[in-house]
């Protein structure tokens, strides 16, 4: 598992995991981390987040 810090510039160094499939994501200096390897992931995350909140609503 990786990790990512934050250095005096308030750049993120290091590799994270995306939040979907674990694959690891390099940083490379980026202000904002990447946690998604794309927008399609990104997109499952919110489907699923949305049908876990429906389905507890039943």
């Amino acid at each position: 598992m990786g990790t990512a810090r934050r250095g005096e510039d308030g750049r993120y160094h290091g590799d994270l995991p995306c939040r979907w499939c674990e694959s690891l994501l390099a940083q490379n200096g980026r202000r904002r981390p990447k946690l998604y390897c794309g927008g399609w992931h990104r997109t499952k995350t919110y489907v699923a987040w949305c049908a876990g909140l429906i389905g507890g609503l039943f």
